[in-house]
């Protein structure tokens, strides 16, 4: 594991370096604020996503499209050079969450992920799995009905299998996210387990 103390900027070139590549490619990218600046960021670099299988690593279920991650994501997506809408795999809008993840499942196989992006809540979560949230009957993926926030409905990849990703990228900036920082790296946090990846680089502004 790394940690750099930095600003947004040198998240989004880690990514971007990642990104060029021209080789068939698993990307896994966060949504919520840091997934929109990510996007971003990349439209005005004009990169593109050619070969790039993109997932993302959390969605909201039973609500309107403008709390859906994959609405928002697909908004940036769209604006990217030679994007194709074949290569976005979302997961989908159900009532049962085993069928959200059916077309995801199909896409990765038994692969792992080559990169993936991910961001740290106030209270600790990483992508859509709380504390709270139960493995489904694929334990690549786990849910719950009751999320600290709204909307309540939230499925996932599992953090477990988010840490086996080939490279991640951990972005974590603001002071109101310095104490689950702390218990990350002291062990003590929801997630702890992802910092054994020695391909995972922390990016934050977070004085510690």
């Amino acid at each position: 594991m790394n940690l750099i103390k930095t600003d947004f900027k040198c998240a989004v070139l880690e990514t971007a370096k990642e990104i060029k590549q021209t080789k068939p490619y698993k990307f896994c990218l966060t949504g919520g604020n840091f997934g929109s600046f990510l996007l971003s960021e990349l439209i005005n670099r004009n990169y593109s996503p050619h070969k790039k299988n993109i997932f993302i690593t959390d969605e909201r279920l039973n609500c309107s499209k403008d709390y859906q991650n994959a609405e928002s994501v697909l908004i940036g997506l769209r604006k990217l050079k030679n994007f194709q809408p074949f290569n976005f795999i979302p997961f989908l809008q159900t009532e049962d969450p085993d069928l959200s993840y059916r077309d995801i499942k199909e896409r990765l196989g038994s692969h792992f992920l080559d990169f993936t992006v991910l961001s740290l809540g106030e209270d600790g979560h990483l992508a859509g799995h709380f504390v709270n949230s139960y493995f489904l009957k694929d334990d690549r993926f786990c849910f719950t009905d009751n999320a600290l926030k709204e909307p309540k409905s939230r499925i996932s990849f599992t953090v477990d299998f988010l840490s086996k990703s080939k490279k991640i990228v951990l972005a974590i900036f603001g002071e109101e996210k310095k104490s689950p920082l702390i218990e990350l790296m002291e062990g003590t946090g929801t997630h702890s387990s992802i910092i054994t990846n020695k391909n995972l680089t922390i990016y934050t502004d977070i004085k510690l």
